[in-house]
């Protein structure tokens, strides 16, 4: 990929994983409205609502430092007074930080999909941490978490680590 290639491909993955972000915010949960009592039912919501605040938030921070990033990196590569082999490092920096983006927001995807619509994912380039919005997890649901996180990233099992939250 060349360097324009690059920066427009960091920005659509950013507003893309902005926009996801943004939908994430502002959908209901069908779960809310599963209990019979009033009490219990409104107990329930919030407490659905601050685990889905987590999330969003998470996400949205996440999101908004990789923007902060990328226009650190991209300023770097555009000024004249930086040596090539900084530039091709911000490059390259920039390039790595964007596939890892990617990635996470594959992964969150698919364990969404998968049953898992709570989750945040990190992952560098010899780790994966996913947070799940559980309070507990069985051993066949975290089999399922690191079979998708070794599929998007290749890491082996031993390499991801899974953290429910409630």
């Amino acid at each position: 990929m060349n360097r324009p290639q690059v920066v427009r491909f960091a920005a659509f993955v950013t507003v893309l994983a902005v926009l996801l972000g943004y939908v994430v915010y502002h959908r209901t949960s069908p779960n809310a409205t599963a209990y019979t009592t009033v009490t219990s039912q409104k107990k329930q919501s919030h407490s659905v609502s601050n685990l889905e605040n987590y999330f969003v938030n998470y996400r949205m921070h996440r999101d908004r430092v990789m923007t902060q990033e990328i226009a650190t990196l991209k300023a770097l590569t555009s000024n004249p007074s930086i040596s090539r082999s900084a530039k091709d490092q911000a490059t390259a920096t920039m390039v790595r930080d964007t596939q890892e983006l990617k990635a996470e927001t594959q992964a969150e995807g698919l364990l969404s999909a998968r049953g898992f619509p709570l989750s945040a994912v990190t992952i560098t380039k010899n780790k994966a941490v996913v947070v799940v919005g559980a309070s507990h997890l069985s051993s066949q649901q975290i089999g399922r978490i690191a079979n998708t996180i070794t599929e998007v990233t290749s890491l082996p099992p031993q390499d991801v680590v899974i953290l429910p939250k409630s």
